[in-house]
């Protein structure tokens, strides 16, 4: 009997489909038995490679962590497991950047089984009873949205310290494309207008913003009836399933800034092997199943999953069960910002975004918060 362990983070949308994969993986192959642990959210987020791979053969993982995987050899090169034309279809079927995030320097770290972006949340029975028809297609739409809202019903942003740094990254991509970070410096210039902009939607949207992730934000809208949109969050299909919660929640593109057309920055999950793994064949068979295009468009996406294979998210079948959540968030997955990959990336992304979050909270101006900023970012690459 093969064991193997995996760690999965802490949703439905995060344990459930492996779960079901491995389940019916094991089925196949009886002799193979796969084992879920979780983390929470954070994290997954947060949580260095270095504590999992003594323990775990699987790691769900983030993309920013590939400079940190690949500097110090913790997860297994794919590209010498996997073959090319199977690698090569993983690629064409990727929703947006989501396979190419987790290759650098000619290694691939992880497969994408889970494909997300930052995309905007609505409920469609709410607009209609206040008689309103579109959503802000473009960022300066926004402030007409909100003038056009009774005085208990909010727009809600999710502002928690990891999620304000992910809003931030998209306006900045947003305005000034996709290098607005060189030579581990963020453009002072546009990062001060991003976070002015941001404080001045802070006026308008639900005072809880700032302590808010996208999950709280979308239980909030799943059960009570004050939150009628929210602009930019990571989705969950979950809340857009029938059932799931007791309002259906319907997601949608993110606005955009209409001179460029990067939309928002990228998540998802990848699906990586322990350079530790002592059952290699087994475990790269894992992986190759649960990102296979059938198992992704069936066992995976029916099993609370939200796939990262481009069949699975054009799928009729997927997409009746979703009330639409794919084909209507795809143009956000395709245009997505990557975030960096270097080794320090992590680190600094983690303690960046506390340093914007207390710093909005306190009133700091934004031309100091950015050198702050970036001081800290020189700091964290030079210094570790």
């Amino acid at each position: 009997m093969i064991q193997l362990k995996g760690i999965a983070w802490d949703h439905p949308r995060g344990y459930e489909p492996l779960i079901a994969c491995s389940k019916e993986f094991s089925k196949r192959n009886p002799h193979v038995q796969i084992e879920w642990d979780i983390r929470s959210l954070k994290e997954f987020g947060d949580m260095p490679i270095e504590d999992l791979i003594g323990k775990y053969d699987f790691i769900t993982i983030d993309h920013p962590y590939m400079g940190q995987a690949d500097a110090n050899n913790l997860l297994l090169d794919l590209k010498t497991q996997i073959p090319s034309d199977v690698l090569a279809m993983h690629s064409e079927q990727s929703v947006g950047p989501s396979f190419e995030s987790y290759n650098l320097n000619n290694q691939l770290y992880a497969l994408p089984v889970d494909a997300a972006a930052l995309i905007g949340a609505y409920r469609k029975d709410m607009l209609l009873n206040l008689g309103l028809n579109n959503l802000p297609e473009n960022r300066a739409d926004l402030f007409d949205f909100y003038k056009k809202l009774p005085s208990d019903i909010f727009v809600a942003w999710a502002l928690y310290p990891t999620d304000f740094w992910c809003v931030f990254l998209t306006i900045c991509a947003q305005e000034a494309g996709r290098d607005f970070i060189k030579n581990y410096t963020i453009n002072k210039d546009v990062g001060v207008s991003a976070l002015d902009e941001i404080k001045r939607h802070l006026e308008f949207i639900h005072p809880e913003s700032m302590n808010w992730n996208p999950i709280q934000i979308l239980d909030k809208m799943g059960a009570g009836d004050d939150i009628v949109y929210s602009p930019y969050l990571f989705g969950y299909t979950n809340y857009s399933r029938k059932g799931y919660a007791k309002n259906l929640v319907y997601f949608t593109n993110s606005p955009i800034n209409p001179k460029h057309h990067i939309s928002t920055i990228l998540g998802g999950v990848g699906l990586a092997i322990s350079a530790n793994c002592k059952e290699v064949q087994t475990a790269v068979d894992f992986v190759s199943f649960a990102a296979h295009p059938d198992v992704q468009e069936d066992v995976y996406t029916s099993a609370a999953g939200q796939p990262g294979n481009l069949s699975a998210w054009t799928s009729k079948t997927n997409n009746e069960l979703c009330s639409d959540f794919f084909v209507n968030t795809l143009k956000t997955m395709e245009n997505a910002y990557v975030r960096p990959q270097h080794p320090m990336w992590n680190s600094f992304q983690e303690q960046g975004a506390h340093l914007l979050h207390e710093g909005v909270l306190k009133k700091v101006e934004s031309v100091s918060l950015m050198k702050q900023l970036n001081e800290l970012y020189q700091s964290v690459v030079h210094h570790g």
